[in-house]
């Protein structure tokens, strides 16, 4: 089966996804069977093992939704263990240069563009030997590669680092860049808006995807304004506690009355 998000980022739709950070499939179950278009299974800051990430993408593909897995490095054997669980995409945190590029495309893909090991008993392709060469086409043009832009250095390197051909997304982190440069979790600081907007006009005038995350609704507003039409919104953890701290506060209100 062809990307389906892949499919509907190259024909300009804006998506919609969030972050899964608690290890439970049951989670990614309730999540997935909304209308979110994609799951990012956050293999960086949380517990969910390469074990469970799996089990979370058969759950999301199950329900029609895309799953993305951020490694937590530019780590050859992580990446090749990622991208034989059947994701749809990798997302590669605290990339700075041109070389971090060159690392990811050789540690992602198979030859003839990469250099990835092949074993054909994998989910991504589907445990058989059979066909072999068609499997290794479609996985390299199917892979969704997403760089993800975090410090102020990137500013020094970014054009040369849009010089690739083979990344699909670039991935603007608000949190990293902000305290990069001072402002942590700041995004109404106007340098940090210029930083944002610099990067983000570079990224789309290169012919790439733009992605980012929002933590709520002013922060959705500004990245759509701004081009950004992969967008993670907040994650599991947190919209469930700000759901029920809503709950308990109104509760409270009632029961004092």
């Amino acid at each position: 089966m062809k990307n389906q998000l892949k499919q509907k980022l190259n024909k300009k739709q804006s998506c919609i996804g969030t972050w899964i950070t608690v290890p439970s499939i049951e989670m990614v179950d309730i999540i997935s069977s909304s209308d979110i278009d994609f799951i990012v299974i956050d293999n960086e800051h949380s517990p969910i093992s390469l074990e469970t990430a799996q089990l979370m993408t058969m759950v999301a593909h199950k329900n029609n939704t895309s799953a993305i897995l951020r490694v937590s490095s530019i780590n050859k054997s992580e990446i090749q263990k990622a991208t034989e669980i059947n994701v749809d995409g990798i997302q590669i945190p605290n990339v700075h240069s041109f070389a971090d590029i060159s690392m990811i495309n050789e540690y992602s893909l198979y030859p003839p563009i990469g250099k990835k090991g092949l074993s054909p008993f994998t989910s991504s392709a589907k445990y058989s030997s059979a066909d072999i060469e068609s499997f290794i086409t479609s996985y390299n043009d199917d892979l969704l590669l997403i760089p993800q832009l975090e410090g102020a250095n990137v500013l020094e390197n970014i054009d040369k680092i849009l010089e690739n051909n083979r990344s699909d997304i670039f991935f603007i982190g608000l949190y990293d860049l902000s305290i990069s440069i001072g402002v942590p979790g700041n995004f109404n600081d106007p340098k940090f808006i210029k930083i944002f907007k610099l990067l983000a006009d570079k990224i789309l005038s290169s012919g790439f995807i733009l992605g980012s995350i929002a933590s709520n609704n002013v922060d959705l507003k500004f990245l759509i304004d701004n081009g950004a039409t992969y967008i993670t919104y907040d994650a599991d953890c947190s919209l469930i506690s700000k759901y029920f701290s809503e709950i308990t506060s109104h509760f409270n209100k009632v029961k004092g009355k």
